[in-house]
């Protein structure tokens, strides 16, 4: 009996869970921020029928502020050789809409003298499209690679009316995003993700401006005392900032732009233990066949040629890796000094050998020589190379391996 009892109640509990999950995501998606109202689906159909206003209020001298909410909750991946990252965000848009005030106000819904308090929720379709109902601000990703549906309100999610006049609107999505990676301290590198959002309509109609009040605390929660909410693979999150970008075109109209960026460094222990390090000892090897016997002349010249042939194959794993760069990288530079001092230590194993041959004299001081100057010159000229890509300080801390630990 106690084990019927038992089922029952968890089978209760159970049905209860899913209603309560159900119904809290389909009646209460839209007023989490603020209280509902009660009214009736008439008036929510009365506030519908009297919207006819599509376009901006040119009349007015000044522009219309849209708050913009962006929370970007996850990064999937980083393509370097596609130039582009994938991002799971919400996009929250909230302005006022002075024509849909009055028409609260002649249905005696208007309020703003107490807290906002949500009305109604209506699809995107319904006010937006061929409907063309309602004003909307044509907000858009700049560098979202895959195209928006702007005369959807950007395929928002939903649009909410509040009885202050104010319109919601709310896109939670994924999309790729291109970006403009600078590669050349690569694989030591900080990078930027870019979220660029603009509207169609100047800055003199439309202006847009970060939400006061979730933005800032946005920017504390994904980077505060060097933790971040959001993990990036192989990656680690600096810093977040948001701010405005004006731009005038070529008819003198002003336009603003709203970006948000996200600043990471690269993690760079993979590329130090499984590329930099085997090439350091590659080039060891290479010039080990100066302490080598200086008759041994083909066993010399093979080790040589094998380190340079696995040279070759780690300079295609790292191209594999990037997009086809005008300039050279860190690790680019850092292969072709490689080539260099592998190609020199082939050069003076056959010049030692061809001067034997012909003159007779025993020229081992080649060798001892190159032991020494060799793996010096090397390191002096890494060190400058280091010193180049990065400031003093910094090129300190990569030749110590503070960083390459990081």
């Amino acid at each position: 009996m106690k084990n019927i009892n038992l089922r029952s109640y968890t089978l209760i509990f159970l049905i209860s869970f899913i209603f309560l999950f159900f119904f809290n995501n389909s009646s209460a998606q839209n007023f989490y921020k603020y209280p509902k109202k009660n009214i009736s689906k008439e008036d929510c159909d009365n506030i519908l029928n009297d919207m006819n206003y599509p376009s901006p209020e040119y009349e007015s001298n000044e522009a219309t502020p849209v708050k913009i909410d962006l929370l970007i909750e996850k990064i999937f991946g980083i393509e370097g050789k596609k130039m582009e990252f994938e991002a799971f965000f919400s996009l929250w848009l909230d302005w006022n809409e002075p024509r849909l005030a009055d028409t609260l106000k002649k249905l005696n819904l208007f309020d703003d003298q107490g807290k906002r308090t949500y009305l109604c929720s209506y699809n995107p379709l319904e006010l937006w499209g061929k409907a063309n109902r309602l004003f909307y601000p044509t907000i858009e990703f700049y560098n979202k690679k895959t195209k928006t549906n702007v005369n959807l309100g950007g395929d928002a999610d939903w649009v909410d009316i509040y009885s202050d006049g104010n319109v919601g609107t709310r896109l939670r999505d994924s999309a790729f995003f291109a970006a403009n990676f600078d590669f050349s301290r690569f694989p030591f590198d900080d990078q930027i993700l870019q979220f660029e959002l603009w509207s169609e309509y100047p800055s003199t109609l439309v202006e847009l401006v970060a939400d006061p009040i979730a933005m800032p605390v946005y920017k504390e929660t994904l980077y505060s005392d060097g933790s971040s909410t959001i993990q990036v693979p192989g990656w680690k999150i600096k810093e977040v900032d948001y701010y405005n970008y004006d731009y005038v075109d070529n008819d003198k109209l002003p336009y603003q732009g709203f970006y948000l960026d996200i600043y990471i460094e690269r993690q760079s222990s993979y590329y130090l233990f499984k590329i930099i390090l085997p090439i350091i000892f590659i080039l060891a090897i290479s010039w080990s066949v100066f302490w080598v016997r200086g008759s041994q002349l083909e066993a010399k010249v093979n080790v040589t040629i094998v380190c340079l042939l696995s040279l070759i194959a780690y300079n295609f794993i790292i191209d594999d890796e990037l997009p086809k760069l005008s300039y050279l990288t860190f690790l680019d530079c850092f292969i072709l000094i490689s080539y260099f001092y592998t190609g020199i230590a082939t050069i003076l194993c056959v010049y030692s050998f061809l001067r034997k041959l012909r003159s007779g004299r025993d020229l081992s001081v080649v060798d001892r020589y190159a032991q020494f100057l060799g793996p010096i010159s090397y390191f002096a000229i890494l060190f400058i190379l280091l010193t180049y890509f990065y400031n003093l300080e910094a090129a300190k801390g990569l030749f110590l391996g503070s960083k390459f630990l990081s």
